[in-house]
């Protein structure tokens, strides 16, 4: 279950980090009140963070 909330936050982020840009490509997005910026910032920061505590590093070479 980790795993796929983790899988689900990058998306999530990666979406978020692109987002001004989207916000002018789909038409029926242009409909959601507020800054396309202010909301970017703000996915990136609450699902980057989802994923920062999500994240399980399982074995490593060191």
């Amino acid at each position: 279950m980790k795993r796929e909330i983790y899988s689900l936050a990058v998306v999530l982020t990666s979406i978020s980090l692109f987002w001004p840009v989207l916000y002018n490509l789909v038409s029926k997005v242009v409909k959601l009140p507020g800054n396309p910026l202010f909301q970017a910032v703000c996915g990136v920061i609450l699902f980057g963070t989802v994923a920062y505590l999500t994240f399980d590093e399982g074995i490593t070479a060191s």
